[in-house]
């Protein structure tokens, strides 16, 4: 799994999902990407009596804010067959970093990044990105749909948008097809590659 936000935790309930997740992927430590991540540990350490592995960016302090030893999970191996490159970028100004992930290979996931990472040799090696999209990028926290819409025919073409505010999605849903992006996320949406 990659990004764990509030709501993970609670979906993978709902959908009998809890049991199959070994390893969780971290882009940032940002509350709306980790915020299940803590209880999902501590859950199954109890219940399946088996620790998750966490890779991407380093979530010990996390646990040890959240009063749970950071030996309660362990550390994605450098030699994981998942073979986790991460790839710095900027999110919110003076707030921190993003690390996008590239992924066995294969998937590009941009995490939350105020620059495109669509013209990088990750994006044109990936099999399927996904990267996170907004009209306009007042915060500077994410990337607007005109950058990225500078990318590639091609990699456009194997991009699928993320994390899209709510009131955005209509539009941005338009303008994806429009400009030629493999479509847009929902929840529980599967995507072969």
């Amino acid at each position: 799994m990659v990004d764990c936000g509030f709501t993970v935790f609670p979906e993978l309930t709902r959908l009998s999902l809890r049991e199959k997740v070994d390893v969780v992927l971290i882009s940032h430590l940002h509350p709306d990407h980790t915020g299940s991540l803590c209880t999902l540990a501590i859950w199954s350490i109890i219940f399946r009596k088996k620790k998750i592995f966490v890779g991407g960016e380093d979530a010990a302090e996390l646990f040890i804010v959240q009063g749970i030893r950071p030996n309660d999970f362990e550390p994605l191996p450098s030699d994981d067959p998942l073979n986790i490159k991460t790839i710095r970028t900027a999110h919110i100004p003076g707030s921190g970093h993003n690390k996008a992930l590239f992924i066995a290979d294969t998937i590009l996931w941009s995490g939350d990044t105020n620059e495109s990472i669509l013209d990088s040799d990750y994006a044109r090696q990936a099999k399927i990105i996904f990267h996170e999209a907004v009209m306009e990028p007042r915060t500077g926290a994410h990337t607007g749909i005109e950058i990225l819409n500078q990318a590639a025919p091609d990699i456009k073409a194997k991009t699928w948008l993320i994390h899209i505010p709510e009131k955005e999605r209509a539009e941005i849903e338009r303008l994806a097809a429009e400009m030629g992006f493999a479509g847009v996320c929902y929840n529980g949406q599967e995507i072969e590659l």
